[in-house]
């Protein structure tokens, strides 16, 4: 773990390892106050290139396109007074059936009034490259992630304002030497296994006394102080923050977070559980609602990300797909439910990779929206609900290619989804051209539609940068899709 925690310590290194709902962290009045302004982004991490054509803006077949990709109209599905389409499940079969139950109209109807798509072209058909700019938005902002940005703007109060649980390209870090170390993002490899690493001393079954394990801890102060190279290498960066977050840790002990945080059971670690049962009615609501979370990554990164929110332990966390073959049981049979190559399977199979991934994705973006919207922020009902002050952004690589000829080749255009009340949603930013299935971009000041026009990766990330609030300087006027406060 990374990070200086500088303004968190200040208040709550003295201390108080008190903690009780509604909000997790005990923090001083004036820092509580600063934290209720907060927004919340979520990154959702779709990786391999998840087209638009497939999912909320689908190409109704007609003589004028027969030789690009596009659906017959029975496979399309609306719903009245929407501005988007929805895909039919495609039964879709590598040896067993690819893909959950989940239906794509099912989350427009829910959440349509929130969903946003705003066309672009990106810069890069490359993975890793693609994946970095759909992030920073192509090096705008000093060249920080979206993420970082969000971190900078509301997490100074926070333990880790900033978790990613991604990986590749959508975990890499921004550019901006001038930003504050606690922004940087915590990599979190295993959403199941990460709270057990927020305590030294709880998950050691047979653990020395603790006043012993303290002491060998000033003596090993001491001691590094002592070692040759201790001067010459003091000023190095890395090192720097390596000893500032270890000198944090007792912040992060203090808050208890492997207690709130832990989808596992904690029976078996000595000491732990004070403060279980209080917290236990929130813990099986989102059990149920993420019911795989043992078995399924996804479900566990969702879980974890609702928790890190809702607990106010971060304004910003990172979840996505992995590219990992995945089966799980349904019913009596069984099924795969994450492709080998995530949205990129469809150089083999385009319709069907496309449509059971946009519905995995969909699934677990549904649920957690709706624990979002019941419950209130930091569990203080005078906040309001979590959902509105949260940006939900739909990350990925690129489109895929509109010829219906050979394989599902990497496209620079696609459209971005963003689900928020930040943003006026039930909108099209631009639209779809029915002969070409391209995309094209509006005027950011109005919202109109412009054929013709092509927005950027910056284009899109100042949009988003605008929505939460988070200053940025050389964007462009994005008032057409900001919703007012």
């Amino acid at each position: 773990m990374q990070g200086n925690r500088r303004q968190f310590i200040q208040g709550a290194a003295t201390g108080a390892a008190a903690l009780s709902c509604p909000s997790l962290l005990a923090r001083p009045r004036t820092q509580k106050r600063a934290a209720d302004n907060a927004k919340l982004l979520i990154v959702v991490a779709a990786s391999g290139g998840a087209s638009i054509v497939d999912s909320f803006l689908p190409v109704i077949a007609s003589s004028d396109n027969a030789g690009i990709r596009s659906y017959k109209p029975e496979q399309i599905e609306s719903v009245e007074g929407s501005a988007f389409r929805a895909v039919k499940k495609v039964n879709y079969s590598l040896g067993v059936p690819v893909g959950n139950d989940y239906e794509m109209l099912d989350f427009i109807k829910r959440h349509g009034s929130d969903l946003a798509v705003l066309p672009f072209t990106g810069s890069s058909v490359n993975h890793l490259i693609a994946a970095q700019r759909s992030m920073n938005g192509n090096g705008v902002n000093r060249g920080r992630t979206l993420m970082e940005a969000a971190a900078a703007q509301y997490g100074a109060d926070r333990l880790l304002p900033n978790i990613n649980m991604s990986f590749s390209g959508y975990a890499l870090d921004g550019t901006d030497a001038a930003l504050p170390t606690y922004a940087k993002a915590e990599q979190i490899a295993d959403a199941l296994l990460f709270p057990l690493a927020l305590h030294r001393e709880q998950v050691i079954a047979d653990r020395t006394n603790h006043e012993l394990l303290e002491a060998a801890r000033v003596v090993r102060g001491e001691l590094e102080q002592l070692q040759p190279h201790a001067k010459t290498m003091q000023n190095l960066s890395p090192l720097r923050e390596f000893l500032t977050f270890r000198q944090n840790i007792p912040a992060i002990e203090a808050a208890q977070l492997l207690e709130a945080l832990s989808l596992l059971d904690l029976a078996r670690f000595n000491d732990v559980g004070k403060l279980r049962a209080e917290q236990n009615a929130l813990l099986i609501k989102v059990r149920e609602v993420f019911p795989k979370f043992l078995t399924d990554p996804l479900e566990a990164q969702g879980a974890m990300a609702f928790l890190l929110l809702r607990y106010g332990v971060s304004c910003s966390v990172t979840i996505g797909l992995d590219t990992l073959v995945r089966f799980e049981e349904l019913g009596s049979g069984r099924i795969m439910s994450n492709l080998p190559l995530g949205f990129d399977w469809s150089h083999n199979s385009h319709q069907g990779a496309q449509n059971s991934m946009w519905r995995r994705l969909l699934s677990v973006m549904d649920r957690l929206i709706t624990l979002l919207k019941n419950e209130d922020h930091l569990g203080v009902p005078e906040n309001g609900k979590m959902w509105s002050r949260s940006l939900m952004y739909v990350a990925t690589e690129f489109g895929r290619d509109r010829s219906r000829s050979g394989g599902s080749g990497h496209d620079l255009n696609n459209a971005a989804v963003m689900v928020s009340p930040l943003v006026k949603g039930n909108r099209v930013y631009g639209g779809v051209d029915q002969k070409t299935g391209y995309t094209f971009g509006c005027d950011l000041a109005t919202g109109e539609p412009e054929p013709g026009r092509q927005l950027s990766e910056g284009d899109v990330h100042h949009v988003m940068l605008q929505a939460l609030g988070v200053p940025a300087t050389g964007g462009p006027n994005a008032s057409g899709i900001i919703r007012p406060a």
